[in-house]
């Protein structure tokens, strides 16, 4: 580590966490570009006046509840399908110029974007109902309090960047990442799902997700002993490191973030789940810190040749000690709970679960409020020593005093919110959950229309074991000798030659909507009634989100959906995927004539609307510009823009040559090396 010297002083980089602030600030600034671009080139198919649900039905539908959006339209004189539009455009601007410039970075800024999202969340309905939506509203809502606490982050002296509240605003993000990913890995187990008990739930994933990628092909075929190592080693990586996020060893914390990030990239590889990777990523930036990035800060040290302690040396074993027996614990208990072991017949690896439902059921019980008391032990850990460093930080006494107080209600806000969102994550212990105080039930329940305290848990349960289910739309011109055409998605499965796509981060709601209507019936999904109207009638809106309208002249006379049961074909093959009819009126036929049908889409006030929206030259504009482009390709459009500013801002405005400055008794010094003052 390298030392300089001032007058009288020698100084040394310490472990700060300005850098990690910012760097978390920047990524959940393109977070937010990525979310609002993407719901933004998709808004006119889903809640314009024709198309999937739209708003004005959204909103009588929610007539009790006091709506932001419908506010501002009563406000403006305006359509709330407008005003939505104005929102997602502002909030792509604004989150664009965010990921630009730091001094945008505050929290008021991010509080702008936390409404704007949440006031689209309210009204969006089922589009918007997934568990990245309440992720990123739950991540955003604390990055409020991770920002600095002002309208524009302007330093008015070149003083370090640091804020005391840095480590306790931090934890909070390690929080909710630690509650995402252990439960996520839990609900596995605690769902009772045979697949995932068998460890052969990713033999069937990688295929029956909503939208697989093109490596998910390959790695379908894997041999069935690695889906079983490897749904072995993600319960133990998922779920059995996030106990070291509240190590009090910084190594602990960071191999733990390595491990999750790899996760995630994996993940990200053979699946697109939009935004959710990267925002999972983004919330263990919680476990790292300056050094880990390569930055350090200056602090002072009285004397320069100041010895080591004379036990270090046995702290120092005894902490690679403590290492050693973690390392071998886990390397311990993963053979044994799985019975990881190297069959010489086969000459492969093999693994199964060792432990019972009950017995498993009995560890949660009482391994989860272990969680929660060294969760509580970290944080209150954590506050204490903000505090000391606010209160022996080298600044007049009234800077001190008020710095201090800063910290102290930072500490107090989160061990409020630590409490509160104890209640949704016992969800996956009841006997833990009842033992909670009641009065934190009652903070969750005033909160819960937020979405400030959420549950998670991903793939409770695994779909799709016999193949894939998956929903064709077909249409004809003629009622009598029909000629059925397909109508083909953007994205997901249809054509049996066409390859899986990458899309993340955008999401395509529609597609996604579709996979879940096909594992259920088309009485509990209702939308779907909506837009198969709006083809019968070839909404353009709508056709937008579709990428092959077999009837582009002339709408379609009637309208029939077939079940298919689509499986990955096995390579080499021209194809990547071969399908099964299982039922050929999986919903009704049905024309303009049908009368149930018209009844149904007349009571719900869902008829085709000939009036046009509000003139607005500007809007329409960029309304046009995004058309020329897929959802995919608008998403990174903006974030890419940004990106290449931040570019050629540090290519155009870095001066190597700048001598580095740190402080001392409020003057300013330049260090020298070690090596130049001893020549």
């Amino acid at each position: 580590m390298a030392k300089y010297f001032l007058p009288n002083k020698v100084f040394i980089s310490p472990i700060q966490y300005a850098h990690t602030r910012n760097l978390f600030l920047i990524s959940m600034s393109i977070v937010y570009t990525f979310a609002f671009a993407s719901l933004y080139w998709q808004q006119p198919g889903l809640y314009s006046d024709n198309g999937i649900l739209p708003l004005r039905v959204q909103i009588q539908q929610q007539e009790k509840i006091q709506l932001f959006i419908v506010k501002l339209a009563n406000f403006f004189k305006w359509t709330p399908f407008r005003i939505m539009e104005c929102v997602l455009l502002l909030s792509i601007f604004l989150s664009s110029l965010m990921i630009i410039f730091k001094c945008l970075r505050t929290s008021f800024t991010f509080t702008m974007l936390w409404f704007a999202y949440y006031s689209c969340f309210q009204v969006a309905g089922q589009f918007l109902y997934f568990q990245w939506d309440t992720l990123l509203l739950e991540a955003g809502f604390l990055t409020i309090f991770v920002a600095p606490m002002r309208l524009l982050y302007l330093k008015r002296k070149q003083t370090e960047d640091f804020l005391y509240q840095d480590r306790i605003t931090l934890w909070l993000i390690r929080w909710l990442a630690f509650r995402l990913l252990f439960a996520s890995g839990i609900v596995k187990l605690t769902g009772g799902d045979k697949t995932w008990w068998s460890l052969t739930a990713t033999t069937i994933h990688y295929q029956s997700q909503c939208i697989p990628t093109p490596l998910a092909y390959y790695a379908h075929h894997t041999p069935v002993w690695l889906h079983k190592l490897s749904t072995a080693l993600v319960y133990i990586f998922m779920s059995g490191t996030g106990i070291l996020f509240f190590s009090p060893f910084r190594i602990h914390r960071l191999i733990a973030c390595v491990i999750q990030i790899s996760l995630q990239i994996l993940i990200a590889l053979t699946g697109n789940y939009n935004f959710f990777n990267l925002l999972t990523i983004i919330l263990c930036f919680g476990l790292i810190d300056d050094q880990f990035l390569g930055y350090s800060q200056w602090e002072s040290v009285e004397d320069e040749n100041k010895t080591k302690k004379s036990f270090s040396w046995i702290i120092t074993l005894f902490r690679r000690l403590i290492h050693l027996i973690i390392l071998i614990s886990y390397i311990y208990l993963t053979i044994r709970w799985f019975d990881i072991h190297w069959d010489s017949k086969q000459q492969i690896v093999l693994t199964k679960i060792t432990f019972t439902r009950a017995q498993f059921d009995l560890f949660l019980r009482r391994f989860l409020p272990i969680c929660l008391f060294l969760a509580w032990c970290s944080l209150i850990f954590t506050i204490g020593r903000s505090v000391f460093i606010a209160i022996r930080r080298p600044e007049k006494i009234y800077a001190k005093i008020f710095h201090t107080l800063v910290t102290i209600t930072y500490g107090i806000l989160a061990m409020s919110l630590f409490f509160v969102s104890m209640v949704p994550f016992t969800v996956i212990e009841r006997q833990t959950g009842k033992a909670l105080p009641y009065e934190l039930q009652s903070w969750y329940n005033k909160y819960q229309d937020y979405h400030i305290f959420n549950a998670y848990g991903l793939f409770r349960s695994m779909t799709g074991v016999d193949g894939r289910p998956e929903l064709i739309i077909e249409g004809a011109l003629s009622t009598k000798n029909p000629k059925w055409k397909e109508y083909e998605l953007f994205y997901k499965p249809g054509s049996l030659s066409a390859s899986p796509p990458f899309v993340a981060p955008h999401q395509p709601r529609l597609d996604w909507q579709m996979w879940f209507a096909a594992l259920s019936h088309y009485q509990h999904e209702p939308w779907l009634a909506f837009f198969l109207y709006r083809l019968l009638t070839n909404q353009p809106e709508v056709l937008r989100l579709i990428q092959t309208n077999p009837f582009p002249t002339t709408p379609p006379k009637q309208i029939r959906i077939l079940l298919y049961r689509y499986n990955f074909t096995t390579p080499p093959s021209k194809d990547y995927w071969q399908r099964e009819l299982l039922n050929n009126e999986w919903f009704p036929t049905i024309t303009l004539e049908s009368q149930w049908f018209m009844s149904y889409i007349e009571q719900l006030n869902m008829k085709q609307i000939n009036k046009p929206l509000p003139k607005s030259i500007l809007l329409d504009i960029i309304r046009s510009i995004s058309n020329l482009m897929n959802g995919t390709i608008f998403t990174w459009f903006p974030v890419v823009i940004a990106l290449v500013f931040v570019i050629l801002r540090k290519l155009l405005c870095t001066n190597p040559h700048k001598p580095l400055v740190v402080k001392k008794d409020d003057e300013w010094y330049q260090p020298v090396p070690l090596k130049d003052k001893i020549n």
